[in-house]
């Protein structure tokens, strides 16, 4: 009778432990089966977003790199009196030489364009026959340029090419405005330099209402409202399956799964995008993984838990649990400590830590210091509230015109902080009359404007840091006393 009821017990736990078994199989397959899916999704996320960084900091180096060059250009003496009088055959031979030294570094490199004040074609080094012609009307990057006289970069199509600008106002060392110096680089640069980053298939797309302008039309194969400027035959098998509506999708194609990307954009000297890079990343590898990855773990984990108690396996699971919520938790305190609690951006404390882990090298990054005019006054006369909301929209919209590279953080009170990647002040400060011209323009709520003083320095000597928050601080302090509302620098 004994030996029947503890068989029975026997068989009932057995039968129970068995039940439990494959309940935890079950559970882990579909557990597996949403992580491979949260995974690729993930990585997916991280591939875009390492692209459009990389993108970033290639157009910012481009940018850099040509504006150098332009600026080196305009302090050549001995070209000035060639443009004042127009003799382009000395002009061109002064200038031949750098430029096609520019051109074996950068194949690319198609345009090099003088333009006078009145936007008159003076030499195309690219076309050195066709000059005189007015661009007014069809080159408002240039236009732009002779008007404010500031650097402007961006796509434009011309007579005779599909181009990303760089156009620099040619000021003379005694400054004397003679006209404007454009650089243009094909599109093309952008997609071979993306391919080859990402080991990807790339292609550019051009709006087809901008190529108007071109003096040779050619019949370009269309997608949507874009033109497709660039033959790439892996793409004809892709066509299809493009969707210009999302930022980024997944397509199978011949047993081959890709990843595209479509939202790295070439926008005009305004802002406006005139042409994108599409990228097509083959992912096949990483999916196949993933479910390889998949399968192995559940063979082990069918073989783990037929060996271990299932006891063992829950004590786990909680202590598993128990680790993942201290360490979201401590996240989120790291996430609080670093942040300040009305604005949302980085507080003074990771401020610091930025400065101490970032910045090590001289002259590779600009301090601004800046606060509100006569905040005080906007507290008492509309209410702590409605200066709250003041500072939140202040930052919102600096914000927006800051790089990954940069760190913006609140120093206390109405007083703030910019850490801004560059080397060097003149375009320290460019930058930060952007910000000033920008905020101050704008209303903020109850149709208050602001006013903001700035103290720009760069962080020259990083291992003191004291001594160049105290310059940035004694700069910030001259433009208030200056009346507010303007920029001092040093």
């Amino acid at each position: 009778m004994y030996s029947n009821y503890s068989n029975k017990l026997k068989n009932r736990y057995l039968l129970l432990i068995g039940f439990i078994f494959f309940l935890a199989l079950i559970s882990r397959g579909y557990y597996d089966v949403k992580h491979h899916r949260s995974m690729i999704d993930v990585q997916m996320q991280e591939l875009h977003k390492n692209t459009l960084l990389q993108y970033k900091n290639l157009i910012s180096n481009l940018e850099e790199k040509y504006t150098s060059v332009g600026f080196a250009f305009t302090n050549m003496q001995d070209i000035y009196e060639p443009i004042k009088h127009r003799d382009r055959k000395l002009l061109y031979n002064k200038l031949e030489k750098n430029y096609l030294k520019l051109q074996e570094f950068n194949s690319n490199l198609h345009i090099m364009h003088l333009h006078d004040t009145l936007n008159i074609s003076i030499l195309r080094m690219h076309k050195p026959a066709s000059y005189d012609d007015d661009l007014t009307d069809i080159r408002p990057i240039i236009k732009q340029t002779n008007i404010d006289k500031k650097v402007h970069f961006g796509f434009e199509t011309g007579k005779n090419g599909i181009n990303y600008r760089i156009s620099l106002p040619f000021i003379t060392r005694d400054d004397e405005h003679l006209g404007v110096i454009e650089f243009g680089i094909r599109p093309l640069y952008f997609a071979s330099c993306m391919s080859s980053l990402l080991g990807a298939e790339a292609q550019v797309l051009v709006k087809t209402s901008s190529l108007e302008h071109l003096q040779t039309q050619t019949d370009y194969e269309e997608l949507g409202e874009f033109s497709i400027i660039s033959k790439n035959y892996f793409f004809n098998k892709l066509k299809e399956s493009v969707d210009l509506d999302k930022q980024s999708q997944i397509v199978e194609i011949e047993d081959r799964t890709y990843i595209l990307f479509n939202d790295l954009c070439l926008d005009d000297y305004k802002g406006e995008m005139l042409a994108k890079i599409l990228i097509a990343k083959d992912i096949t590898q990483k999916v196949i993984e993933n479910r390889d990855s998949i399968i192995l773990v559940n063979i082990l984990n069918f073989l783990i838990l037929l060996v271990c108690f299932i006891l063992i396996y829950i004590i786990f699971t909680k202590y598993s649990n128990s680790l993942k919520k201290d360490h979201s938790n401590i996240s989120k305190l790291e996430v609080e400590v670093e942040t300040d609690t009305l604005t949302g951006i980085n507080n003074r404390a990771s401020l610091n830590n930025f400065l101490q882990k970032r910045v090590t090298i001289p002259n590779e990054y600009a301090l601004i210091f800046f606060d509100i005019g006569h905040f005080k006054k906007i507290n008492d006369t509309y209410g702590h509230d409605t200066g709250d909301a003041i500072l939140k929209e202040l930052t919102s919209i600096i914000k927006k015109d800051l790089r990954a590279d940069d760190l913006f953080a609140r120093w206390g009170g109405e007083e703030f902080a910019i850490v801004l990647r560059t080397r060097n002040l003149e375009n320290a400060v460019k930058i930060t009359q952007k910000i000033k011209e920008k905020t101050c323009s704008n209303l903020f709520c109850k149709n208050i404007k602001l006013t903001c003083s700035f103290g720009v320095t760069m962080i020259d000597e990083p291992h003191k840091m004291d001594e160049v928050f105290k310059r940035a601080d004694e700069l910030l302090y001259e433009a208030k006393d200056a009346g507010r509302d303007c920029i001092r620098y040093a």
